[in-house]
C-alpha cells in the first residue's frame, strides 16, 4: 500500500507563445510521486518531458502558461506560491541536477564555494565540515581537498557528482534528474545511477528521472511514463511498460533503442584495401601539461571504412580526433592522409597550417550541434560556408543548388534553408552538421560523439544516413563515441583507449563476441540495456584494468598482464 503522494501533477496542459497563436506542449498530463521510489519521463525530443518536469520547481520557458490542470508539492499549489515560498521550493523543496553538470556550474568558482552557496540561499550551516561532508556523501575522491578545484579540473563524472551534492544540500523532497548521464561513459554512468538509488533510500526522496535512454530508466525507475507530443501513451510499473508495452509508440521507442545483447554479428562488408589513414607512434600532450593525453597510437582506416574509438572520459579518444583535425598539437609521431592514388599528406601540422586541399579532405562532425551553429545565420549560411571557402562553387545560383542538394542528400527539404538553428529539432541539426561537412568533399569524416544529446529514434535515423553516405561517397570514417551499443551498430573496427593508450583493437564482433582484454570486458558489463533489472556493479571502477605509464605490472581481475618495452600489455 503506498503512502500519499509527496507531489502530483493533475490534468496539466501547458502551451506557448509561437507567432500569432499557441501550441501545446503538453496535453493533460497527471501522475504522482512517491518518497523512496523514481518516476522515469520517456519520449522524443519535443514529447513535453523537460517541460513537464520543470513545472514542478514552478518554472515554464519565457511566453508559457498553464491552460488547465495543476501541480501540487507537499499538498500546496506550486503556480500559487509567493514570491519567497517559490525561492524556498526550488533548491529547498525540489532540487533539479541538470543534463550538463559543466555547463550549470560556474566555471569561476570553486565547487566547495558552489555548494556553500546552495546552503546559505536555503539558510543552513554552510561550514567546510558540512561541505567536506556531502562530497563524501557522494562519494568523491579526497572529499577534503576536492572542494577547493574548479569545475574544469574535475571529469565528466565528478561534475556531476557536485551537482547531485549541491541538489541534495537541502536534503529535498522530490529530486528532479534531467537527462543526468546523457555525456557520460558507460562505466560512469553505471556509478553516478547506483549513487542516485544509494542516496534516494538514504534520504527517502521521490525522484523524476527525465531520459532517452530506456536502458536507464530500466535499471533505476520503479515506473514509466511515456510521452508522444506532450500526451502520456503509457504508464505503469517499469518492467510492464519496458517488458510488454500496449502502445505502438513505446514498442517503436524500443526497437529503436541501440543494443549489444541478442543483436547478430554485424555484416563483413567488403573492405577496399587502400588505406585512407594511417597513424603511427602519436603522442599528444596540450600545453603546459606534465602527462601525454595520447600516447604511442596506432590507427589505420581504409577507403570506405568506419573505426570506432571507444573508452571512458579521459581516455583520450576524442584528442584523438581533434589531434587528427589538427586542433590539437601532436608532440611526436606520424599521420598520414591519403586523397588520391599518389597523394599522400601530413597531418601533423595545426589546422591554421595546412593547405585548403587538406583542410576540406578531412572534416569534423561535433558533438553538439546547438553550439557548432552560428545561431544568428541561417542554414543555407552555414551550408555554404565551406563551400565558399574551399572555391566549390562560383555564384549565387550555384551556391543555392548545391546546399539544396546537400539539405536533400541528409533528408531535409528546401524549406530548410532559410531556418536558423533555433527553428530546427536537435536531430535536425545535426543532419544540418553533417550537411555542412559533406560541403567540403572529404576524405576523412570524422565523428566526435554526434549521437550523444539525441533521443533513440532520432539517434538511429542520424546512423543509418552516416552509414548510407559513407557507402554512397566511400567515405572512411572516424566515429568517436562512449556509447558501446551505438558502435556495435555502426563501426566495421573498433579500438579500446584507457588512459590515452589502446588496449585493444579487432573486428566489431570479436570485440563484443570475444574480448580480450579486461578493460574491454569492464566496458561491456557496465552496459545497461532496456530491460536490464539491476545495475552493473557500483565499484566498477575499481575492478577495470589501471594503465599507468611507470609500472611494470598492472593488476587486473583475472591474473596479471605485463607491460613490455614499447607499451603493449600482455598476458
Amino acid at each position: 500500500m503506498r503512502t500519499t503522494p509527496v507531489a502530483e501533477l493533475d490534468g496539466l496542459t501547458v502551451s506557448y507563445r509561437s507567432g500569432a497563436g499557441r501550441v501545446t506542449v503538453a496535453q493533460d498530463i497527471g501522475f504522482s510521486l512517491y518518497a523512496g521510489r523514481t518516476l522515469g519521463l520517456v519520449g522524443e525530443s519535443g514529447s513535453g518531458k523537460s517541460t513537464v518536469a520543470r513545472t514542478l520547481l514552478g518554472h515554464l520557458r519565457d511566453g508559457s502558461r498553464i491552460d488547465a490542470g495543476q501541480v501540487t508539492v507537499r499538498g500546496e499549489d506550486v503556480f500559487a506560491l509567493s514570491g519567497s515560498a517559490l525561492r524556498q521550493l526550488r533548491g529547498g523543496v525540489v532540487a533539479v541536477v541538470a543534463q550538463n553538470a559543466g555547463q550549470a556550474l560556474t566555471p569561476s568558482l570553486r565547487v566547495g564555494a558552489q555548494i556553500r552557496e546552495a546552503l546559505r540561499v536555503h539558510g543552513l550551516p554552510a561550514d567546510d565540515d558540512r561541505v567536506t561532508e556531502l562530497l563524501r556523501l557522494v562519494r568523491l575522491p579526497a572529499p577534503e581537498t576536492i572542494g577547493r578545484r574548479y569545475p574544469h579540473e574535475l571529469s565528466g563524472g565528478q561534475q556531476q557528482r557536485v551537482a547531485i551534492a549541491m541538489a541534495v544540500a537541502t536534503e529535498p523532497t522530490v529530486l528532479v534528474l534531467d537527462e543526468p548521464t546523457t555525456a557520460l561513459d558507460v562505466i560512469t554512468q553505471a556509478a553516478v545511477l547506483a549513487l542516485v538509488n544509494d542516496l534516494r533510500e538514504e534520504l527517502g526522496m521521490a525522484v523524476l528521472i527525465v531520459s532517452h535512454d530506456l536502458g536507464v530508466v530500466s535499471v533505476v525507475a520503479d515506473d514509466v511514463l511515456v510521452l508522444q507530443s506532450g500526451r502520456a501513451v503509457e504508464h505503469g510499473p517499469t518492467p510492464k511498460v519496458l517488458g510488454d508495452p500496449r502502445e505502438d509508440y513505446t514498442r517503436e521507442l524500443l526497437d529503436a533503442a541501440p543494443r549489444i545483447e541478442g543483436v547478430p554479428a554485424p555484416e563483413v562488408r567488403e573492405a577496399h584495401q587502400e588505406l585512407t589513414l594511417e597513424c603511427q607512434d602519436l603522442d599528444v600532450r596540450y600545453p603546459r601539461a606534465p602527462r601525454l593525453a595520447v600516447s604511442d597510437f596506432n590507427l589505420q582506416v581504409r577507403r570506405g571504412e568506419t573505426v570506432a574509438v571507444v573508452g571512458e572520459s579521459g581516455s583520450g579518444k576524442s584528442t584523438v580526433a581533434t589531434a587528427l583535425a589538427g586542433l590539437a598539437p601532436v608532440e611526436r609521431g606520424r599521420a598520414v592522409l591519403r586523397t588520391g592514388d599518389d597523394d599522400l599528406h601530413d597531418l601533423l601540422a595545426p589546422a591554421r597550417a595546412r593547405p585548403a586541399a587538406v583542410r576540406s579532405a578531412v572534416q569534423m562532425i561535433f558533438q553538439n550541434a546547438d553550439l557548432a551553429l552560428n545561431p544568428r545565420r541561417s542554414i543555407a549560411d552555414a551550408i555554404a560556408r565551406p563551400l565558399k571557402v574551399f572555391g566549390r562553387v562560383s555564384g549565387r545560383a550555384e551556391t543555392r543548388s548545391t546546399v539544396l542538394r546537400l539539405l536533400d542528400e541528409v533528408g531535409l527539404g528546401p524549406e530548410f534553408a532559410d531556418r536558423v538553428p533555433a527553428q530546427l529539432s536537435g536531430g535536425q541539426r545535426q543532419r544540418v552538421g553533417i550537411a555542412r561537412a559533406l560541403a567540403a568533399e572529404p576524405t576523412l569524416l570524422i565523428a566526435d560523439e554526434i549521437t550523444t544529446a539525441l533521443d533513440v529514434s532520432v539517434q538511429a535515423s542520424v546512423l543509418d544516413l552516416l552509414a548510407e553516405l559513407r557507402d554512397r561517397r566511400a567515405l572512411s570514417c572516424l566515429f568517436i563515441s562512449h556509447d558501446l551499443a551505438v558502435v556495435r551498430n555502426v563501426a566495421d573496427r573498433i579500438v579500446v583507449m584507457k588512459d590515452g593508450r589502446t588496449v585493444e583493437t579487432a573486428a566489431t564482433a570479436a570485440i563484443f563476441d570475444t574480448p580480450r582484454h579486461p578493460y574491454t570486458r569492464s566496458l561491456l558489463d557496465a552496459v545497461v540495456e532496456p530491460g536490464s533489472t539491476h545495475l552493473p556493479s557500483s565499484d566498477a571502477d575499481a575492478r577495470v584494468v589501471r594503465l599507468d605509464p611507470a609500472a611494470s605490472l598492472v593488476e587486473a581481475s583475472e591474473g596479471h598482464w605485463v607491460r613490455d618495452d614499447e607499451g603493449a600489455v600482455t598476458t
